[in-house]
């Protein structure tokens, strides 16, 4: 969780800093803006079509990839 404090958190303190406001809401924007491709990419049009099938942890990681 805080890995992704960090992630996200950062550009917007470096925006406020370098933009204020007006930076902020540009991160923020991009975010927004990248997620919505994320989404739509993996077929998932609102939040609730996401499932655990479309995450992937540092569990998932260590775990060997079946072959076909």
């Amino acid at each position: 969780m805080f890995d992704f404090l960090f992630q996200v958190g950062r550009p917007v303190v470096f925006a406020l800093a370098a933009e204020g406001e007006a930076g902020v809401r540009n991160v923020l924007r991009m975010l927004r803006e990248e997620f919505e491709l994320t989404m739509a990419l993996s077929g998932c049009t609102t939040l609730a079509d996401i499932n655990r099938s479309h995450i992937l942890t540092e569990g998932d990681r260590l775990r060997p990839t079946p072959r076909l």
